[in-house]
């Protein structure tokens, strides 16, 4: 039996919805993965959304990913450009993990190799 599970989807959902409902700009539109756009009323929780764009007072537009982080932005906690560093952040700190891991995992191998055979 095939279940569909969209956790991905619902938590972006939940995310976007909180960054809608507490931010302190004008929500403005709401973009699904591949680059479909939506109203901000008719979002869906089934679709992928991947960034809500949100624009100021002033008519500057920003592009927030549904996170931790755009929630922060769209409260005010954070200016732009800290929002910014702190995803450059993120993706720098989720390679070099990987790479760590991947690299401890190969010396594992080799060593266990190396002692068995």
């Amino acid at each position: 039996m095939c279940v569909t599970n969209h956790a991905f989807e619902l938590q972006a959902y939940k995310l976007s919805s909180q960054i809608i409902k507490h931010t302190i700009y004008q929500p403005v539109k709401v973009v699904y993965f591949g680059d479909k756009e939506a109203d901000v009323n008719q979002i869906s929780a089934i679709k992928l959304i991947t960034k809500i764009i949100l624009q100021d007072n002033e008519g500057h537009v920003y592009e927030v990913e549904p996170s931790e982080n755009g929630i922060k932005f769209a409260k005010g906690e954070i200016t732009y450009q800290e929002y910014l560093r702190r995803g450059k952040k993120d993706i720098r700190n989720l390679i070099t993990y990987s790479s760590a891991s991947i690299g401890f995992l190969f010396i594992m191998s080799w060593a266990l190799v190396e002692y068995f055979l």
